[in-house]
């Protein structure tokens, strides 16, 4: 008798200083799984992780499987718009940006209409989801991320700032 199977992910995630490319295998529904604190980490497979800034001196590094911990993760890039389709998302929406130490990050934040862009977080969860997501680097890279993905998820305390996107 074979157990539950779940799906993998192709996710890009950023960390300090790398970006990892790797499949995911969340168990369960996505944002309940990243936001369940039992898990001080996840683990990835078919992973290969690359430098971001231009003074490392290697290229990058393959491995099978990686586990990186919670923290760590500033966000994860969900690459396949079939997998963002499956979450359930807040249909009220506006778009933000929000910088990290290595990204500016301008997206779809799903959250209630009545919540206010200055106080959009809240301490139960840790990862939040951004549609139609667009990641910019703040400084000279080795290795860039994908610019343009259909979702994201934002870990909020890798937020050094944020503010509601002007046109």
């Amino acid at each position: 008798m074979e157990g539950i199977q779940f799906d993998f992910w192709n996710v890009e995630v950023g960390i300090p200083s790398f970006l990892i490319k790797a499949r995911f295998q969340p168990r369960g529904d996505m944002l309940l799984f990243l936001n369940n604190p039992t898990y001080l980490s996840f683990y990835f497979e078919d992973v290969e992780m690359l430098p971001l800034g231009t003074k490392y001196q290697f290229k990058g590094i393959k491995q099978p499987g990686m586990t990186i911990n919670r923290e760590a993760i500033s966000f994860m890039s969900i690459l396949d718009k079939s997998d963002m389709e499956r979450m359930q998302l807040l249909a009220a929406k506006r778009t933000m940006v929000f910088y990290t130490e290595w990204f500016a990050i301008r997206g779809d934040f799903h959250v209630n209409s009545e919540t206010p862009s200055e106080n959009i977080f809240d301490e139960k969860n840790e990862y939040f989801p951004l549609t139609d997501a667009k990641v910019y680097p703040l400084r000279k890279m080795m290795n860039k991320p994908i610019t343009e993905v259909p979702g994201l998820l934002l870990n909020r305390t890798a937020i050094l700032s944020y503010h509601a996107h002007q046109e």
